[in-house]
């Protein structure tokens, strides 16, 4: 496994659901992790496997070709003492590039798992890969050189098909939500004013401001609705600045970021998810709470168009007017609730991906 960077021990907790799945899949098979920038360099024992971090930190531009060169080395190294069957990637740029390096050189299968911006391109928000040069390269090259590729939605899997990836490469599989640790509380959400949730860093691709115009219209039918906002980012005083201009201050929680293992108490108090972002690859957030029991709306990127209590959109006034229709009829919303659990439990659950994953992987070797 090839990561941009990774836990220093279990209960850090710096790339969740990449920690949730490689400990999985470790119990099925010999797992050794790389890591390209954190945390510090060194040997890392999690039990199951090992961690093997370069420790590149925030070291860029050229420098970056050093990061890079090294993940490459660490592998063959290691390769010669605990030989592999293959490589696998997250993501394509950086991570995708150090592996696609090493697989040529030991000669075995490279499998990538396509990351959040990798294919994408959003000019009016200054994000994604594919507005860059050098990342566009780096994306390229190792998804030419995979054998294998990872797509997190349907909506992703249609990036792949624009850019003109091969379909026999492409494979749709989500990330996997640990169902134990987000599980509702009780059969029937708790009575009370409606509780909206996002959880998602305050940064452009998220489009917060596009939640808080959600909020407004809501409440001038609802005037006790919230929303609770958990989440960190250089856009919070400028959101907190257009929730005092929409009058919605006292609608607005601002929970900040919240540890890991303190997520499924931010969801057993709502009652609805809802999803602004410009752009997802998948979006986990949007699965564990729904295995929270929470219904989702939001707008169609990530597995949102799959997923949704009601059809996707972008429009703020659709949107609204779907928030308003799951929590003025309660028995429709206990239907959409129970809908959303199952759905993850079948579909989008570790133990499902895990299974999934572990077929890929008789495949291509």
């Amino acid at each position: 496994m090839v990561v941009p960077g990774f836990s220093a021990h279990p209960d850090d907790w710096a790339i969740p659901a990449l920690q949730n799945l490689i400990v999985a899949l470790a119990e099925h098979h010999q797992v050794h992790l790389f890591s390209l920038r954190y945390p510090a360099r060194g040997h890392y024992d999690f039990g199951n496997f090992s961690h093997t971090a370069i420790g590149g930190g925030q070291q860029f531009g050229w420098r970056s070709a050093a990061i890079y060169g090294q993940t490459a080395g660490a592998i063959v190294r290691q390769h010669r003492r605990t030989p592999f069957d293959l490589i696998h990637a997250f993501w394509a740029d950086e991570p995708g590039l150090a592996a696609a390096l090493a697989a040529q050189i030991i000669r075995r299968p490279l499998v990538v798992r396509l990351g959040g911006w990798d294919l994408t391109n959003l000019p009016q928000i200054e994000y994604g890969a594919q507005r860059i040069l050098s990342r566009r390269l780096m994306v390229g090259y190792a998804l030419r050189q995979a054998v294998a590729i990872q797509a997190n939605s349907a909506y992703q899997v249609g990036q792949a098909e624009q850019l003109g990836l091969p379909g026999r490469k492409v494979t749709y599989m989500p990330a996997g939500v640990d169902i134990e640790r987000f599980r509702p509380v009780s059969a029937v959400r708790s009575p009370g004013p409606p509780s909206l949730v996002q959880a998602a860093s305050l940064i452009p691709v998220k489009n917060q401001a596009l939640l808080l115009e959600i909020v407004e219209r809501v409440v001038q039918r609802c005037p006790t609705a919230t929303v609770h906002l958990a989440g960190s980012g250089p856009l919070e005083n400028p959101l907190r600045a257009l929730a005092e201009q929409l009058n919605i201050t006292q609608n607005v929680v601002w929970h900040k970021k919240i540890a890991y293992p303190q997520v499924p108490q931010l969801y057993h108090d709502r009652h609805l998810y809802v999803q602004t972002s410009w752009h997802e690859s998948q979006g986990m957030a949007v699965l564990e709470a729904m295995a929270c029991g929470l219904p989702v709306i939001g707008t169609p990127v990530g597995v949102v168009p799959e997923v949704a209590c009601q059809p996707a959109d972008w429009a703020v006034e659709t949107l609204a007017a779907q928030v308003l229709a799951a929590i003025e009829d309660s028995e429709r919303y206990h239907t959409w609730s129970q809908q959303a659990r199952q759905m993850v439990e079948t579909r989008f659950s570790l133990a499902v991906v895990v299974e999934q994953l572990l077929r890929l992987y008789e495949q291509v070797v």
